[in-house]
Order: structure tokens, then sequence, then C-alpha cells
């Protein structure tokens, strides 16, 4: 199964890496668009989002609509080999590049998020989806044992995609972390 996801992993990479920065951006406006006008994202108090890096879908528009709203943002910081935590920004400038070049909070105690009253909104990237909201990360785990240590995520789980990184059904294991939603250029899939 590992090589069986390895594999699948790699093939939708690269066709991802191969899309035009055109495509990538006009894509990732209709993502951002579909997902700031969710019922989820507008009733949650706090977004828990990663920043963009490379080809994924780009998040930097998500993060100012959600500053705009008045809204708590959290983006990840890997900590260790395997351990990610969300810290609180108050802008894109709190941002520096730190883990591989991914641009991330500082980690600061005080703002590092922790399950609360407050109703929370988790956007993950991922290198493919299946409909049921199956998810292939980038191999890490990040996202599976940050999910894992929470417990049961007190808000929803959204993943952002590009349509082609959704397929109909994709290899799983136990202990990998659904997402309820996906929203993609061209749909939002209800997963659960």
């Amino acid at each position: 199964m590992l090589e069986e996801k390895q594999s699948l992993r790699q093939d939708i990479l690269k066709k991802r890496d191969e899309m035009s920065v055109e495509e990538q951006l006009d894509n990732s406006h209709a993502i951002m668009e579909k997902t700031v006008a969710h019922y989820e994202f507008l009733q949650a108090e706090e977004i828990l989002v990663y920043v963009n890096y490379k080809s994924e879908v780009n998040t930097k528009g998500i993060i100012e609509y959600a500053f705009m709203l008045g809204k708590k943002v959290y983006c990840p910081k890997v900590l260790a080999e395997g351990e990610m935590e969300f810290f609180r920004i108050f802008s894109i400038g709190d941002l520096k590049e730190g883990y591989k070049g991914i641009f991330e909070p500082e980690n600061i105690q005080e703002r590092q998020w922790k399950p609360s009253d407050k109703t929370p909104l988790l956007l993950m990237p991922g290198a493919v989806f299946d409909r049921q909201g199956h998810r292939i990360g980038y191999g890490k785990g990040f996202y599976d044992r940050f999910l894992e240590k929470t417990g049961d995520f007190p808000g929803t789980r959204a993943a952002l995609a590009y349509g082609m990184q959704v397929k109909e059904e994709i290899p799983f294991e136990g202990h990998d972390k659904k997402a309820a939603v996906i929203i993609t250029e061209q749909e939002i899939i209800d997963c659960l």
C-alpha cells in the first residue's frame, strides 16, 4: 500500500507542478472564493490554515480575508521531525522562511493554538484526495499526528485542492485523518 500511495503522490504532484502559474493562480482564486463564502469558514472564529508552498493552492487571499473578518488566524510551524503546531499570526508579515523554505510563524508559546470553546476551521493541503475525504499528504505525517494529538478536532477539517488532485478512491490506512470537505475550483465535496 505504501508503494501505491507513493506512486500516486509522485504522479499527481508532477502533474500539479506542471500546471502553468496562471492556471494555478486562476484556480487558487476560484478555490479562495468558494472557501470564504462557505458556511464553515463564515461561522468559524479561528482559521487554522497552511501557508502555500510551491504549486499548492494559494492561501494568502484566504488569510487576508480572515483578517478582514476579524477571525483569529493560525499557521503551522514544524517544531521537530514529524511535529507540527499552529501559532497565531496577526499579519502575513509575521511569517518567516522556515522548514524546507516554507513560510512559518514564530514559536511563541502564548500564540500556540489550543482547543477551546471557539469554533475552528482547519484548512489542509495534500497531494491526493478521494471523494470520501481520504488524503495522501507529503509522506511526513504532520497533519495526521497533529490531529491525533488534538483528539477529536473540535471543528471542521477541510482540504483545499485543484480538481486534478481528487480521485474517486485512493488507498488509505486506519490512522489517516479524513477531510470533511474538499474545496476545488470546480466544486465543494462534502465527504462525511
